[in-house]
């Protein structure tokens, strides 16, 4: 049994490995720089050999079969040296080994002849040079041929075998010691070559786990790099990814190149993922991403710039009306109604397009611009996409130099409040009064709220405005009656602040002013951008006595909602619905469903924008009565309480 697996293990010595392809490579590129020495290794000793036995030996073995010899082994080894060999191709490597397998084979059997025949000729110090000629050869050999078992021990076996047994069989002492010797030797020999080849192959399939490691960890790198620019939610790409890309773009853009970047933007997304929670929101995302693939293909670059916000770079495009056409033909795309989970939602998209080098030439010359586009759209055309244009720019510079004039401006002396009464027309007494606020500029004169605030918003700046602002109203407040409630005007960004709304509690209560008489309006606006941040404050605000309003309403998207969770104190409805009331019955049923729908919840209903009587009239007959506008008076920095004392509410 152990001389079995002894056989099968010195028989496996012999095989060329074609199961390990690396392996493989490996011999025949360490044998590639090994066997041009062995063929000048034996060319030098057979050269040594044939001038130590030249006049001895007949002629063809020390002249004619050595220039033989010579001419074969120059060549040979040239051959090799010059050779640059595929080892990529597994097959050609097999087929190597194989020939220098058969070359050792044939190059052992000729030797082994050739000396043995020598050792018939010469002195005994002739026949000592033929056994040094075998061993040194053999040893030379081994070392060449060392990383490829199957041609080194062929070697062994012919060689030192046949001399083993020559000399063990000649009957000479001498002799017979050379062949013991020999044949320990050859098996130290065997054992020297099989530790060499298992420790040569162990290191080259170190080296390979070394390599599919590496290789590993640079797909896992590159994985985790396209990881990196894709939107998980989507499978678009992301921010990172379109900014890169774009800045490349823009790079390489020459002057003759034509692309345009686009800004989408769902509206009404926030209150989706309110109202039908945050895995309905994601798969509305998912959705919208598909639609805008189908219609722009593969090619173009797609990505979610966070939130329910897409970025587009579009190439080849330099036609106005034909981005214009594509924009709108996105935004129809995303206005159709969407299945989530069996729930059918409707929102729509706004589009804004920046064109290059017409607006710009920088990557975020592109953006702001296709951004202010974006905004422009949802402020103007909602819906629909708008291509940034000349008066954009003027309108771009003229936020800017109202963001720089606000950031010059000694605020609290160019700020300041004007009051606006709401009326009960009922009992014909002021309800309450509304603070407006008012800016002139040092440097560009008075500047309307409605162009200022969404400015300072925008650029952070809101905050300080509210305080100012805020200190002047509890200023005036103190001089005023105590009876007298205000309303006062909060930002969106005001409202999700939490040491915004601790602030005004705390100016409340130093100035002494009762809570009960301020009423803090806030708009749809503050809920879409984070709603349990502003239930936070609102509950704050009511806990510790204030009344919340909001403004602007029935312009939303889920204001029903809103009134449900927040338990506002007051709604205004937006001067939109009053204009038309006189004419548009419509708008009558619109506004008779919210005054009644206030009756029933028992809060305020405060209508905005009366400028006629008929207006005034229309709304009575309705059942409102809370109203303001300028037809019963226009905002004014002094408030004549005297006047009004008569009428005020007790």
């Amino acid at each position: 049994m152990a001389i079995s697996r002894f056989w099968h293990a010195f028989a496996d010595t012999f095989k060329i490995r074609t199961d390990k392809p690396e392996l493989v490579r490996a011999q025949v590129n360490a044998l590639s720089r090994q066997i041009p020495v062995l063929y000048m290794l034996l060319l030098a000793n057979a050269v040594a050999l044939a001038y130590t036995h030249y006049g001895v030996a007949p002629d063809w073995m020390t002249v004619y079969a050595v220039f033989v010899l010579a001419v074969i082994c120059v060549v040979r080894g040239v051959t090799w040296h010059r050779a640059r060999f595929d080892i990529d191709d597994i097959d050609a490597c097999i087929k190597r080994l194989r020939r220098i397998r058969v070359l050792a084979f044939l190059i052992a059997v000729i030797f082994t002849l050739w000396a043995i025949t020598m050792f018939g000729y010469g002195d005994p110090f002739q026949r000592g040079h033929v056994a040094y000629f075998i061993s040194i050869t053999v040893v030379g050999c081994i070392f060449c041929l060392v990383n490829f078992p199957p041609a080194a021990l062929l070697v062994v076996a012919i060689v030192l075998g046949t001399f083993v047994l020559f000399f063990g069989f000649s009957g000479n002492e001498v002799y017979v010691a050379i062949a013991v010797n020999m044949a320990l030797v050859s098996l130290m020999i065997v054992q020297i070559i099989r530790s060499f080849y298992a420790n040569f192959a162990g290191l080259i399939q170190t080296q390979n786990d070394l390599e599919k490691q590496h290789d590993a960890m640079i797909d896992l790198s590159r994985q985790n790099e396209a990881l990196a620019l894709i939107d998980p939610l989507t499978g678009l790409s992301n921010r990172r990814a379109f900014f890169s890309i774009l800045e490349d773009t823009v790079n390489a853009a020459r002057e003759t190149d034509r692309f345009a970047v686009a800004m989408i933007d769902l509206d009404g997304f926030k209150p989706v993922n309110d109202v039908h929670g945050h895995p309905s929101g994601d798969e509305l995302l998912q959705q919208a991403g598909e639609r805008l693939r189908k219609i722009l293909g593969s090619e173009t670059l797609l990505a979610r710039l966070g939130g329910d916000e897409f970025g587009v770079l579009l190439k080849g495009y330099d036609d106005s009306l034909a981005l214009l056409e594509l924009g709108n033909r996105l935004c129809d795309e995303l206005n159709r109604p969407f299945v989530l989970g069996g729930v059918t939602v409707q929102v729509s998209a706004s589009l804004g397009f920046a064109s290059f080098p017409t607006v710009a030439r920088s990557p975020i010359g592109l953006f702001e611009r296709a951004d202010f586009a974006l905004y422009h759209a949802k402020k103007n055309a909602r819906g629909e996409a708008v291509l940034f244009a000349a008066h954009h720019e003027t309108l771009i510079r003229h936020d800017s130099q109202i963001e720089q004039a606000l950031r010059k401006a000694d605020l609290a002396d160019e700020l300041s409040l004007h009051y606006q009464p709401v009326f009960d027309i009922r009992s014909r007494h002021v309800n309450s009064v509304e603070a407006l606020a008012r800016w002139d500029s040092v440097f560009m004169g008075r500047v309307s709220p409605a162009t200022f605030f969404p400015v300072a918003e925008k650029t952070g700046q809101v905050g300080v405005l509210t305080r100012v602002l805020f200190e002047k109203l509890l200023i005036d407040m103190e001089s005023w009656p105590h009876q007298v409630p205000v309303s006062f005007n909060l930002s969106a960004r005001d409202i999700v602040l939490s040491d915004t709304v601790e602030w005004l509690i705390d100016e409340i209560k130093r100035h002494k002013i009762d809570p009960g008489r301020l009423t803090f309006e806030v708009t749809e606006t503050a809920f879409l951008r984070d709603f349990e941040a502003a239930r936070t404050s609102i509950r704050y605000l009511r806990e510790h006595g204030a009344r919340i309003a909001m403004d602007d309403f029935g312009i939303g998207y889920s204001s029903l909602r809103y009134v449900h969770e927040l338990e506002f104190d007051v709604l205004k409805v937006d001067r939109s619905f009053i204009a038309p009331l006189p004419v548009n019955e419509r708008s009558r049923r619109i506004v008779k469903t919210v005054i009644d729908m206030c009756q029933n919840l028992g809060i305020d209903c405060v209508l905005e924008g009366i400028e006629t009587d008929r207006q005034r009239d229309a709304l009575t007959a309705l059942g409102g009565h809370l109203m303001q506008g300028y037809f019963f008076a226009r905002p004014s920095r002094d408030v004549k309480f005297e006047a009004l004392a008569g009428s005020l509410k007790n």
